[in-house]
Order: C-alpha cells, then structure tokens, then sequence
C-alpha cells in the first residue's frame, strides 16, 4: 500500500487511486478519492476492456499530462468492492497521505531497543500505581499514585512510560515518528505512530511488570495548589490495570469490594483532590466543554454494527484533572528553567466572533453576558444552556467560534484551560510533541543543565510540523467516520426519518438525524421551489418567491436519496417540517 494517494512513478507522472466514472457516452474518466486532487483525468476504453473495469470499479491509475489541463490515464491496480474495509482503509489512508505501514529499519529498531540499559532512575516500585483507562484499551501508557497525607496534603505522582528513552533522535524510530507526527484512530482499527513493539509491550505499563518512566511527582496543599514540583525518569511497577467503569462503581457507587482495601482508599483520595483541582480549573476560568463523542462500533467485515455515545463518569475527569495538571507543571518548570520549549496553545477568541456568535444566540433566546473576561461570559452561558433541547447546536456555534488549538515554540497560552503555561507531556507513545517534551527534559538532565537542548528556530519547525500532522490525522479520522456513516445509511435509501438543522449555508441545510448520529445535506435541488438564499448570520434559509424559511434548529422530516460511499456524501430531501424554532 502506498503512502500517499498521489505518487511520482516516472517523470510528468503520478498515480492516483479512484473510481471510473463516465463523462459522456463514450468517455470515462477517474474521480480520485483525494478530493484536493481536481484534474480531469481520461481513461481509454481499451485499457478498462483489458483489466476488466466496468463504472465505479475501485483502480490505481498511472496519469500523464497530455495536452492542456487534461490527463491521459492507464489502469496499473484493480481493487476488490468498496465493502472491504482493508481498501476503505487504503482510500483514507492515501487520499491524506498517512504512512501506514514500518519499513524494516523501523522494525529492527524497534526490536534492539529491548536491549537499551535502564539508566540511572528512581525506583518507586514499592509505590501502588495503577492506570485507569477504557475497557478495550491495548496500551497503557500513564499511571497515577495519590496519598492523603495527615495534614490533609496530598502527594500525587503522575508516571509516563518513557518513551525518550527508547526512541532516540534522529534514529530510523525517531525519523518515522516524526513523519508520522500522532497516531490514527479508526473505528475498530489504529495506525499507531511507534511499533507495537513499544506501544503495546516496552511502553505499555502493563501490571506487575518493572516498566521505565519519567515521572512528575507533586506535593500539593489541602487546597489543591502545588507546592513543590520534582520531574525525574523512575522505574514503576503497576499494581491493577483499572477501568473507567471500575473506577466510577468504586468512588461513586461505593463498590470498593472491586478492589483491594488499599487501592479503594487511594481512589476515595483521587476523587477527593481532582474535585479540588477541577474546581481550581474552573475558578480560575477554563472552559467546561463537556459534549459527549460519538463513537462508531464495527464488526470484524467493517460493517456499522451501533453508535455508541462516550459517558463520562467522574473516572475519566479524575484521569484528566491529574494529566493536565501535570501537562501544566511540566510546562511551569521548563519555562521557569528559561529553556525553549514546545506549548500546546489556545488564543484568545476573535471579538468579531464573539459579536456574531451572541447574535446567533439571541435567535434561541440567550445571549452572552457582558463580563470583563470573555471566558467568563462563555461559561456563564454554558451553565445556562446545560441540559437544554438546543445545547449540542448551541455549544458546536460556540466551539466555531473559537480557535483552534495548535502547538507552538512561542507560549500563547490555553484560553479553553485558562492555563498560563501548557505543554503536552502525557501520550509520547502517540504524539511527537509530548516526545519532545519529554526529550527537552532528558537532554538537560531534567533541568540541571544550564544550556538548552534545542533552539527556539528548531522547536519552531518541530511545532509547525507537528501541528500539520495532526490536522492531517484530524482529516483522516473525519473521513473514514463519513466512509462508515455512508456505508451505514446505504440500506436505508428511500426511508424517512426526522431530523435537526444544524448548519445553514447557500446551498443547502445540513442535517443530523434523531435516531442515529449521522449528518447530511439537504441540497437547494431537493428543498420546494423558491428563490433560497442565507441571512447574514447563516442560521436562517430564506426563500424571496413563496417566503419560506429554514432556521438553524427546526426540526424536518427528510427522505435519504443517495449515501455514496465514493464521494463520502449523505443526500437528503426536504418532507416536511415537524418543528418551527
């Protein structure tokens, strides 16, 4: 499997993977799934005669420029039905570019790091550390240990395998990690970004087994603020390989017969400080964006077998109260040192934004209260609008209007955190820039060094990098959740169903459907005649000729007409309306 959809094979030629389709009567032509990809490509009847090609089958085609902007194109693959979900795979995978398969240096890298000496490390194996993750989690990659101390402080050590240690820079791992920038995460299915050699083995803090760390230890007064921050590589020995469920049934359902005695009380004293810290978050201004995710359920053939919504119990916020405070720490301590380093940024909203965004509000009868601190205004609102019919459309505007997180050299600050110094530090295993981070504190000998490790020109193109590795796996992941929406919904062509506007724009309204999680468009061709165009805000469809209107948040009965797994498109038509905003 290529890397990438487009690749050169000889001079003045690529190949591309797609579908034939026909131009004219006596034309085909290949649509490439690589949607950035716009040439028109003509494919010779004779060529498709010979491999057996017939409209919509799936090939790899060697183009060449021919005259004008049209390229002549040959048949070089043919591939099975678009219902096997190795070749949707393949489709996403090289329409964005994804490497997704280890060359055998990165293998054999891989291999010999078991052969790389501990080091000089703190041993806190007599420590009960345990990971809590999801239930068919594979890698485990964080611990905690909490005590209460009698003085009511509390001593909370965060635990990281040490990933720096095996993947050394500018080595054949190090080169594929940072090409790789994160890992990709698909329905059922991951591309890791580092060999499972060290993602589910070496870096994995499987129980009762020594695993390698660094490790950010805090002592943090009864009042949840630390008092004294201590970052050093460590050897751990995980005591249980705990759940999400697990956790909750023990801490909010008082079910500790699930665990030991010992580990029950450590987790009444972890709920008892992130409560602490979370409402230190809050005050202090971070935003509660707590919209539950979908997530898509497959079988092994790759079929849609349910949608599934994420619950968050308080087990998930304990987990993620302790790894941004230490994400925070961390960050605090090298900016303290005066070192380069890499932050993981959130600016500040745009005002213009912020204006249009109240505007949208005031539609569905709220508005942003006019505070000094724009956070403040959005958490107000978002207090307001918890539990409300509208809240999913009326939080996504608010996300809309925000900006989009980013890694960067220069500190920006978090605005949805309300943290003044924020890097990330806790998933080296799936993400170059907590790699480097973790390098930045290994190559100054975890701050005692008095010369930095890397530059600020060098963390500043490490940061660009990362950060368009990133959206590249955010582009990914969204397009592989459309190809199994689409594939989904193809059974129900010509069903009804109800549904909620949740985005209006000239040329149509897109919808999402009540019974499943699954968004498409109404295009202008399939609303009633009318002279349709937007207000300024987009939240209303306006027709000039029979005056009638489409809100933002009305609910429509829609009939599905086409769910075409090529394109990656859920078409609807216009029924009726069953809701007026």
């Amino acid at each position: 499997m290529h890397p990438a959809s487009s690749k050169k094979t000889q001079k003045n030629q690529i190949t591309v993977l797609g579908w034939i389709d026909r131009s004219t009567r006596h034309t085909f032509v290949l649509r490439p799934f690589d949607k950035d990809f716009h040439a028109s490509s003509v494919l010779k009847r004779s060529d498709l005669k010979n491999h057996d090609c017939k409209m919509h089958t799936i090939v790899r085609a060697a183009l060449r420029k021919t005259k004008g902007s049209l390229l002549d194109g040959t048949v070089v693959e043919v591939f099975p039905s678009i219902d096997d979900p190795e070749l949707e795979k393949s489709i996403v995978v090289e329409s964005n570019g994804i490497p997704d398969h280890f060359t055998d240096d990165v293998k054999s890298a891989a291999q010999t790091s078991r052969e790389l000496k501990p080091g000089r490390r703190t041993d806190l194996t007599h420590l009960s550390f345990v990971t809590i993750d999801g239930e068919t989690a594979k890698d485990f990659d964080d611990a905690i240990y909490v005590e209460e101390k009698n003085d009511g402080t509390f001593h909370l050590i965060v635990s990281i395998a040490d990933v720096s240690h095996y993947v050394r820079p500018r080595n054949a791992l190090d080169n594929e990690a940072f090409n790789r920038g994160t890992s990709v995460y698909f329905p059922g299915d991951c591309i890791p970004m580092l060999p499972e050699e060290l993602s589910n083995d070496l870096c994995s803090l499987v129980p009762n087994q020594p695993r390698l760390c660094l490790s950010c230890d805090m002592v943090l007064s009864r009042d949840g603020e630390i008092v004294s921050t201590k970052i050093y590589p460590s050897t751990i020995r995980s005591v249980a390989r705990l759940t999400y469920t697990t956790v909750s049934k023990v801490v909010e359902k008082g079910q500790s017969e699930l665990v030991s005695p010992a580990l029950a009380r450590m987790l009444e004293s972890a709920l008892k400080l992130s409560l602490i810290i979370r409402k230190n978050r809050t005050d202090r201004g971070a935003l509660d964006l707590d919209l539950p995710e979908t997530q898509i359920d497959v079988n092994d053939f790759g079929d849609v077998v349910g949608f599934k919504k994420s619950e968050r119990n308080e087990a998930h916020k304990l987990i993620e109260d302790f790894m941004i405070l230490a994400n925070e720490a961390v960050s605090e301590a090298i900016e303290f040192k005066g070192f380069p380093s890499l932050y993981r940024v959130h600016e500040d909203p745009d005002p213009e934004k912020l204006d249009r965004l109240d505007k949208v509000l005031k539609r569905f009868g709220f508005s942003l209260s006019k505070k000094d601190n724009p956070v403040d205004s959005l958490q107000a609102f978002l207090d307001t609008v918890r539990g409300h019919k509208d809240e999913k459309i009326l939080v996504t505007s608010l996300l809309r209007s925000l900006k989009q997180a980013q890694y960067s050299a220069k500190n920006l600050g978090h605005f949805g955190l309300g943290s003044e110094s924020y890097t990330h530090f806790k998933s080296p295993i799936r993400r170059y820039p907590d790699l480097m981070v973790h390098r930045i504190l290994r190559e100054s000998d975890f701050l005692a060094s008095n010369k930095p490790p890397y530059s600020m020109e060098q963390l500043d193109a490490i940061s660009r990098r990362c950060s368009e590795t990133e959206r590249r796996a955010f582009l990914a992941e969204r397009a592989m959740e459309d190809i199994k929406q689409t594939r989904f919904m193809a059974s129900f062509v010509g069903k009804t169903f109800k549904a909620v506007i949740v985005s209006v724009k000239e040329f149509g309204l897109f919808v999402e459907l009540e019974d499943y999680p699954v968004q498409g468009l109404i295009p202008l061709r399939y609303l009633p005649i009318d002279g349709w165009h937007t207000d300024e805000l987009e939240i209303c469809l306006k027709g000039s000729r029979n005056k009638g209107t489409f809100w933002l948040g009305d609910i429509v009965q829609v009939q599905l007409v086409d769910a075409d797994r090529f394109k990656r498109q859920v078409t609807f038509r216009y029924v009726k309306h069953v809701g007026h905003k």
